[in-house]
């Protein structure tokens, strides 16, 4: 997730429904995906996926249901590696450079998205405290420039940092 590869996470989809039901089909992956929601808590009206990355034009989720799956991670044995998946801000991936000049480099550890007139921003940020919040900013048809969007969106992170 440093880098984001849209292939890569389609073929994801397909690598958990190979590995757990033996058919590597996109069905099959989303019904593994679906099953994992449930068990991290995430009602099935919170979301709907039509692909594996994300680009679909109808994929639709709740800024609510991205945090309760942020806080279930947070939670599993795997909170290491699942933070180490996410690009740190003024760091490295696609947060490299975002958050240099501000108090918030370094402490974000988030997941963007994009797609014309969608902007997405989702992860944890470690605040001065050493306290950590989850957060979920999702922004969708917006007529502004998306550098424009992105730096309201670092603002507001700056903001919960405080």
């Amino acid at each position: 997730d440093k880098v984001s590869q849209n292939l890569h996470a389609e073929l994801a989809l397909r690598a958990v429904a190979r590995a757990r039901r033996n058919v590597g089909s996109f069905e099959a992956g989303l019904e593994e995906l679906k099953a994992f929601l449930t068990d991290a808590g995430i009602a099935p009206e919170a979301y709907s996926l039509h692909d594996g990355s994300g680009l679909a034009r109808l994929n639709l989720v709740t800024p609510a249901a991205v945090v309760q799956l942020l806080r279930f991670m947070w939670g599993s044995p795997q909170r290491q590696q699942w933070l180490g998946l996410l690009p740190v801000g003024a760091v490295d991936g696609t947060l490299s450079s975002r958050f240099g000049e501000s108090p918030a480099a370094g402490r974000i550890h988030a997941k963007t998205g994009s797609l014309s007139h969608v902007s997405a921003l989702s992860g944890y940020i470690e605040r001065q405290d050493g306290k950590w919040v989850a957060f979920s900013i999702l922004v969708n048809n917006y007529n502004a420039r998306s550098a424009e969007v992105r730096g309201v969106m670092d603002r507001i992170c700056n903001l919960i940092l405080e």
